[in-house]
């Protein structure tokens, strides 16, 4: 028999064949790679007999499905870098992976309420800083807002500033009387 050409696995891996002492068979097999990974990789109790236990087929199809199933949850306590008050202060972060994209940044900080505001934030001081600022539309519409009085009034109510530039105004009312 001619030697099997088409292989399942890569050339780049290794690949286990062997020739059966049956007779004269001249023909080489592949043996499939597989590998078992036994371990506890939930820290979950389990009230099953291990021999009543299914082994879990892992593969790049399935990892995301059997890592959902597995219901993996992360808490721990760092330290807080987000304040300067206390050094020693700790910030509790509790963390779920469903999938291997959870393990990416940008997921870990939309899991942490303090690090998402703080993204927000920085999201939107870009937004601002970007085109939207030096539209002449936009600065238009800022300009005439800040010119009329009951618009101004208006805002400077909305960011809660309102009491404090009324003072500002007075003040700045009296200085410009006594200069005429």
């Amino acid at each position: 028999m001619a030697k099997k050409e088409s292989s399942v696995a890569p050339k780049e891996r290794i690949n286990v064949t062997f020739k059966p002492a049956i007779g004269d068979a001249q023909e080489e097999i592949e043996i499939p790679f597989k590998v078992m990974v036994l371990g506890d990789f939930t820290h979950r109790p389990d009230d099953r007999v291990l021999e009543e236990r299914k082994p879990i087929s892992v593969d790049k199809n399935t990892f995301n499905d059997v890592l959902e199933k597995q219901n993996l949850s992360l808490d721990i306590s760092v330290p807080n870098r987000l304040q300067n008050e206390d050094p020693d202060s700790e910030l509790a972060v509790s963390l779920k992976f469903k999938n291997m994209k959870d393990f990416d940044p940008a997921s870990v900080v939309e899991q942490v309420p303090e690090l998402k505001k703080l993204m927000e934030l920085r999201d939107a001081l870009v937004a601002l800083k970007g085109p939207l600022g030096n539209a002449p539309a936009f600065r238009k519409a800022i300009e005439s807002v800040l010119s009329d009085d009951d618009s101004r009034e208006k805002v400077l109510k909305e960011l809660g500033m309102a009491a404090e530039a009324a003072a500002n105004g007075k003040d700045s009312g009296k200085d410009k009387k006594g200069d005429k």
